[in-house]
């Protein structure tokens, strides 16, 4: 099925609804969309190579995170992850145009805080590096809490060529799991103390999990080929049922974006 959606600028971010969101992640999957998308494509310039390996370059920040690896119930989703890893690097070319992330790193972001430039002025140049953690583990308990105890389920339904990678999308078929993500934003991003650090959101929420970074300028066949093994995969994703179980979120700091470190005194939230 084909979607087309147009979203008006808003004025100020906001978090999409139930219906436009599902739409919007169908859209973004298309075989039309793809092909527009990686006529696009350019290097995102977070991974360098080099004699035949690779080597993160720095990108600082915190953020809140949900791991793949956080539950068990991910382990089937992980492998079928890895899968297309293998697809993507066996048909891509150039090799060394295209970073396959570990799966170590797989995550979906609920909330992103600071990064870069804002995390160097807001935190590191702050002295707040140490204190953070305790900061944003405060914001959680202000959070409300959910009587739901189910995890919340987010069906993957296939790649998306965004910009400088590529990931796997995702919706949801209950509307009170995208709900239970999209309050405990706006709730976290409402937060008057966090706002002092300028943390705000900055796009709205959109299910997914980078694979894939491009990391080398591609010419016209190169960016049609990237479009037609991405169409493909999706026709056989289409047919599959696979699924990020979601349970929690929690603090994650960053050097680069292949790690995602968590300190014992790092704070979670039960979603």
């Amino acid at each position: 099925m084909n979607y087309k959606l147009t979203i008006a600028e808003p004025e100020s971010i906001s978090d999409l609804s139930f219906d436009t969101y599902n739409k919007r992640q169908f859209y973004e999957t298309s075989i039309e969309r793809n092909r527009e998308r990686a006529l696009n494509a350019k290097p995102a310039g977070n991974f360098y190579y080099n004699d035949n390996s690779w080597s993160p370059l720095e990108y600082e920040g915190f953020a809140v995170v949900s791991m793949l690896s956080e539950n068990v119930e991910n382990e089937a989703l992980t492998a079928r992850l890895k899968e297309i890893q293998k697809e993507l690097q066996y048909n891509l070319s150039p090799t060394y145009a295209f970073y396959q992330l570990p799966p170590e790193s797989f995550h979906q972001t609920i909330a992103n805080t600071l990064s870069a430039d804002r995390f160097k002025k807001n935190i590191l140049d702050s002295g707040l590096e140490k204190p953070f953690p305790e900061i944003v583990g405060n914001a959680f308990d202000r959070v409300s809490g959910t009587e739901d105890t189910n995890p919340i389920f987010m069906k993957m339904i296939g790649l998306s060529i965004f910009g400088t990678a590529i990931g796997m999308l995702g919706i949801f078929e209950n509307e009170n799991d995208y709900n239970r993500i999209i309050n405990f934003r706006t709730e976290f991003y409402g937060d008057q103390e966090l706002a002092k650090l300028d943390i705000k959101m900055t796009r709205p929420f959109i299910g997914h999990i980078t694979l894939t970074y491009i990391e080398h300028n591609l010419n016209k066949n190169q960016k049609d080929h990237l479009a037609v093994v991405i169409n493909e995969l999706n026709e056989t994703l289409s047919d599959e049922e696979n699924y990020f179980t979601i349970s929690n979120t929690g603090l994650r700091r960053y050097h680069h974006l292949a790690e995602f470190i968590k300190q014992d005194n790092y704070p979670a939230h039960s979603l």
